[in-house]
């Protein structure tokens, strides 16, 4: 069976229970829910338990094609484009003076397909907690700090929680989307296409570089040891953006920190693309790493005083509550 008939046949038996978060800027909602696998499922009407049957879903507008627009199904005529408006069923609107607006539907093959569906099942309480609405906090995380909270709490989490990443770099799982690798064990990664990306826009292009040694969890592990490795993933990011047609100079590379999985990797995107992972208190330049690392102190992220924002449904949020910050000033 495909992957997609797979998909389709969960999704076919998904159960609605509740919205866990919804982005209006980027059009996506979360969905909790069970994959009802009897009728006893079907009649059930209780909380949903992490693992078992949970899942969750998550639908994204996807973005608009020019190219579709503008050709359609082989035609360089414009009537795609004509066929798309043309089709357009419009419920309510205003105008003033030259500028009209509307709310409508159009039913044209131009744009489909029209959303991406993303399913995690089973799905743990940590995968629901991600995506459900959440308080957040600014945390200045000393080195002090780091030793006494943060890193102990990463090397509690045990490595099945990034069995997902292994497959990709033991090539079990995904080799097919493997665009550039480099196999060695120190500075080698491999670099594919995000999650994230429907790999058809260019100007959303998203990938990331997964590193093949185990023992760097995050950025702070970084020091000058690392450089060869953060300089040949910087420079094999342009051949594997190539093959999508972007250039080196529309590169935007970053490492989160806190990141979503303690395995360090490097995300690389187009500097059209905008969004959440790209904000201050999570995206730490590459550039500025390398820079940090060669310029000011071999093990600058041993001895800084890191910021980031932290949410209230993430595990590390219930470490922090009640421990005093360093002074900014």
């Amino acid at each position: 069976m495909t992957a997609p008939a797979e998909l389709e046949g969960l999704l076919r038996r998904f159960r609605f229970k509740e919205v866990l978060s919804n982005d209006t800027s980027s059009k996506t909602i979360w969905l909790l829910g069970i994959i009802a696998s009897s009728d006893a499922d079907e009649a059930r009407d209780e909380p949903v338990a992490a693992g078992q049957n949970a899942a969750v879903v998550v639908l994204e507008r996807m973005a608009f094609s020019p190219q579709a627009i503008a050709l359609g199904t082989g035609s360089h005529d414009g009537s795609a484009g004509t066929m798309l408006l043309g089709s357009a069923s419009l419920v309510t609107g205003e105008r003033n003076d030259i500028y009209s607006w509307a709310t409508g539907v159009v039913d044209a093959d131009v744009l489909r397909p029209d959303m991406r569906i993303a399913l995690t099942y089973p799905a743990t309480q940590k995968h629901i907690d991600k995506h459900r609405r959440q308080l957040r906090r600014w945390i200045r995380e000393s080195p002090e700090l780091y030793a006494r909270i943060t890193r102990p709490f990463i090397d509690s989490q045990p490595a099945s929680r990034i069995q997902w990443v292994y497959n990709i770099l033991s090539k079990h799982v995904e080799s097919e989307h493997i665009l550039f690798e480099d196999p060695d064990p120190e500075h080698g990664f491999v670099i594919l296409p995000d999650l994230k990306w429907d790999a058809a826009n260019t100007d959303n292009m998203y990938l990331v570089a997964i590193v093949h040694r185990h023992d760097l969890k995050s950025l702070r592990d970084l020091s000058s040891i690392h450089l060869p490795l953060l300089h040949n993933i910087r420079s094999k990011a342009a051949i594997a953006a190539q093959k999508y047609g972007v250039p080196s100079d529309q590169l935007r590379l970053y490492i989160h920190y806190q990141p979503s999985y303690y395995h360090l990797h490097v995300h690389i995107t187009n500097v059209m693309l905008e969004g959440k992972g790209m904000l201050a208190g999570r995206a730490h330049l590459l550039d500025g790493v390398i820079d940090n690392i060669s310029n000011i102190a071999a093990d600058y992220y041993q001895r800084a005083t890191l910021s980031f924002v932290l949410g209230s449904s993430d595990e590390l949020w219930t470490h922090w509550p009640n421990h005093p910050q360093p002074n900014p000033c």
